[in-house]
């Protein structure tokens, strides 16, 4: 198989193994042992077939992380996917948490009020839910 002079050089090849490297430290350091052994397999067999080690470490990436998705990126919005019961439950149990830390004596009763408040509305939640 002829490969462009670009994927000849031996900068890009090192700029690539540079790549492959933090790629390899990643899988291991999140314990994703089924990308790391793809990475491996992958570049191995594009090796194989054509015998540079440009195009084979850069399958290799391309294989891993764009088309079996090993980079690992998740949606970081899991708020929509709460109903209301879980959105007053995690209240509650932020304003119990904040009435465990308050001090002064004032803040002591606003508090309580505000964690009983949150208990009764994740009552009321609850009820409906199983209505």
């Amino acid at each position: 198989m002829k490969v462009p002079s670009l994927l000849k050089n031996k900068y890009v090849f090192y700029g690539l193994a540079v790549l492959a490297v933090l790629n390899i430290v990643g899988y291991v350091s999140v314990r994703a042992y089924e990308c790391l052994a793809l990475f491996v397999l992958t570049a191995y067999s594009a090796h194989s077939y054509c015998k540079n080690e440009s195009l084979a470490v850069l399958a290799a990436l391309f294989v891993a992380n764009f088309v079996f998705g090993c980079g690992r990126v998740k949606e970081g919005f899991k708020d929509a996917i709460k109903g209301p019961a879980e959105h007053m439950a995690d209240s509650a149990a932020s304003a119990i948490e904040a009435a465990d830390k308050c001090t002064d004596n004032k803040e002591q009763e606003a508090c309580e009020k505000a964690a009983d408040g949150c208990a009764w509305a994740n009552d009321i939640c609850s009820k409906k839910e199983e209505e």
